[in-house]
């Protein structure tokens, strides 16, 4: 019984230390990573919005697998100048496809005028029709916050 009772201050010992020396790291690294995020989503902003003129919109909607992260730059007359994809989960081969430039320099120079689906004046992604409608989802969603004026 005794030496139940050590192996278990032992090991609690062991988890103590194990959980210190995590949060430790977290405390060291936590600003650095918020750091690389923040230059991340900056640099996102610039490669949608080229000339530097109109509104970049961070937008997000599930997809196949998960949620789709996206940045859409909206130029001053309401137009879409560049789309990015932050983060997704999408299949591998198929979904994961809507991080391709051809698929994206599709929604270029489209406004909330435009259908913006898949299969109509976006050409979806073959085998990722799912993931496809949830990118021109974000871009529809995105003019319609750049319309309203909201943030």
């Amino acid at each position: 019984m005794v030496k139940i009772i050590r192996m278990g201050l032992i090991l609690a010992a062991f988890c103590v230390l194990a959980a210190g020396s995590l949060a430790y790291v977290y405390m060291l690294t936590q600003p650095l990573i918020s750091a690389n995020a923040r230059q991340a989503l900056e640099q996102a902003k610039r490669e949608v919005l080229p000339g530097g003129v109109g509104k970049a919109v961070q937008e997000t909607v599930p997809g196949y697998h998960g949620q789709i992260s996206m940045m859409v730059g909206i130029g001053d007359r309401g137009r879409v100048s560049g789309v990015k994809i932050l983060s997704q989960q999408e299949t591998a081969g198929l979904g994961a496809g809507i991080v391709k430039p051809n698929f994206l320099r599709q929604f270029s120079g489209k406004s909330a005028a435009d259908p913006l689906e898949a299969k109509k004046d976006i050409d979806a992604i073959t085998g990722a029709t799912i993931s496809s409608r949830a990118v021109c989802k974000g871009v529809r969603r995105a003019l319609e916050k750049f319309q309203s004026g909201a943030d």
